[in-house]
């Protein structure tokens, strides 16, 4: 596909049409590790879910967006969709086991300490790697937010009209500095591995348990 496309106002699927560095990275674990179980959370319409069970990984992939027919046209038996919320996991998954979970793009759109307690609940359901992405303060999304210096347990808000026209994102989010991220995450339970901003300037981290 040529242009870039939105759903639901949680901004473009960026996945749909490439992989970004963190969706490489996560694919070059996968080819190391055939026959994994992998959780994409936040999976959008399955472009990166598509290539991870290409890979050779078998793929959970929840959204709280309906992709269910989306998904129903690849035709991988290694592959399935859940509608859902990821502030739900341990309900939606029911005690499921993975190996790999991936959230790409995702996380901001959670209050939060709901975020914190997302994350540490996924703890007890993946055993490897977590590679995981958040839009970051120093973006361009970030020049349209208006709650950067707001506390971050009350940190959630909308973009300017502006900025919602221009990414398409229409929710509330809570935004992050590359600090305040691995801040997120360590306090939900992992390590944080390895953690870079982009030239976009989002913020990308490798995590593993602790």
């Amino acid at each position: 596909m040529a242009d870039y496309q939105s759903f639901d106002g949680h901004g473009v699927d960026v996945a749909v049409n490439r992989a970004d560095s963190l969706d490489k990275e996560c694919l070059a674990y996968i080819a190391d590790h055939p026959g994994c179980r992998v959780l994409d959370l936040g999976s959008g319409a399955g472009g990166q879910s598509v290539r991870m069970a290409g890979a050779g990984a078998h793929v959970t992939a929840i959204d709280q967006f309906d992709f269910s027919d989306t998904f129903a046209e690849f035709q991988k038996g290694n592959l399935r969709f859940i509608l859902g919320d990821m502030a739900n996991l341990e309900e939606l998954l029911n005690g499921q086991k993975f190996d790999v979970a991936i959230c790409q793009r995702t996380i901001h759109y959670l209050r939060y300490d709901t975020a914190v307690a997302s994350l540490s609940a996924l703890r007890s359901l993946v055993s490897g790697k977590l590679y995981i992405s958040v839009t970051g303060t120093g973006s361009l999304v970030g020049d349209a937010y208006s709650a950067t210096d707001t506390p971050l347990e009350d940190r959630f808000a909308e973009l300017s009209a502006l900025g919602k026209e221009m990414f398409q994102i229409n929710e509330l989010v809570c935004l992050y500095n590359e600090e305040e991220f691995k801040e997120m995450l360590t306090q939900a339970g992992w390590q944080v591995d390895s953690c870079r901003m982009t030239a976009f300037g989002n913020i990308q981290a490798i995590c593993s348990m602790t």
